[in-house]
């Protein structure tokens, strides 16, 4: 039996490369899909595809935020550099504006740091394939640590699935239980009732008995455990394969959760009313649980 992971997870490492101190981080939480957030030093930024593959590769699901950072490589503000022919460019704009809005008030510092462009990066540090590899590496060895954290996880939460799915698997049999004299107490319950309304003599008992029968025929749920049983059996099936399969219970749920509803607008028997309330209980039990699995 394959096992079950977690979307929630959190792992760090710390690294030396070429005396500079080098800290990982990742951590991971519940997603409909894979998001991956990566924040890198600046220079490093030509490495956020190659490592985005790499996280691809293990993980199909869940939001990732991955960070990096190298003591060495952080202070970036000897490589800012201003840009004096755009600064001059975006001044005679701006005294055109003012004469154009005639306005006196002078141009500050204020008004050219909106203009993102006076200032740039020059990186003249190449990242080396050395560098790259070393990176590389440790992003796939705190991956193998984060995925070895939400296996632990979800396998306490392939356990406490399976418990939950054993505990709805014995509400639906006793519900098919009381469900076969569901329609029978019905028909009879509405025969007396109309026995006390009107004179039995004036009773035409042919008819009556067929519209009766259509009548407590709607409260038949015998079709509706059936399919429940069988969403119960699907998704026992799918736990034992292991992720991802989060989505695929997500659905499953979905429909063992239309059944249900559907027995508490038919069911009469206060007996199968109080399982189906249980029953809707533990599916939106389950239905949490499955939100952290991948």
């Amino acid at each position: 039996m394959r096992y079950l992971k977690s979307m929630t997870g959190f792992a760090v490492l710390q690294k030396e490369y070429n005396d500079s101190e080098v800290s990982c981080e990742i951590r991971s939480l519940n997603s409909r899909y894979l998001e991956i957030s990566l924040r890198l030093p600046r220079i490093l930024t030509d490495l956020e595809i190659p490592i985005k593959e790499i996280i691809r590769k293990k993980i199909t699901r869940g939001k990732i935020m991955y960070s990096l950072n190298f003591t060495s490589l952080n202070n970036e503000t000897e490589s800012l550099k201003i840009k004096p022919e755009v600064i001059q460019s975006y001044m005679t704009l701006l005294e055109q504006m003012k004469a154009e809005a005639q306005i006196s008030a002078p141009i500050k510092l204020d008004h050219l740091l909106f203009f993102k462009d006076i200032i740039s990066f020059e990186d003249n540090s190449a990242v080396d394939e050395k560098l790259a590899n070393f990176i590389f590496m440790l992003t796939e060895e705190i991956i193998d640590k984060l995925e070895e954290m939400r296996l632990q996880e979800g396998q306490y939460l392939q356990k406490d699935l399976a418990e939950r799915l054993a505990f709805i698997q014995n509400l639906s049999d006793e519900i098919q239980n009381y469900g076969k004299s569901n329609s029978r107490r019905e028909f009879e319950k509405l025969h007396q009732r109309l026995k006390s309304l009107i004179a039995e003599d004036k009773i035409d008992n042919g008819r009556l008995e067929q519209e009766l029968a259509i009548i407590a025929d709607r409260v038949d749920i015998t079709e509706e455990v059936v399919r429940l049983q069988s969403h119960i059996e699907l998704f026992q099936e799918n736990l034992k394969q292991g992720s991802p399969v989060g989505k695929k219970l997500n659905f499953i749920l979905q429909e063992m959760n239309r059944e249900t509803n559907t027995m508490s607008n038919k069911s009469t028997l206060i007996e199968i009313s109080h399982r189906v309330v249980q029953l809707k209980e533990e599916i939106e039990k389950v239905r949490e649980q499955v939100q952290n699995i991948e």
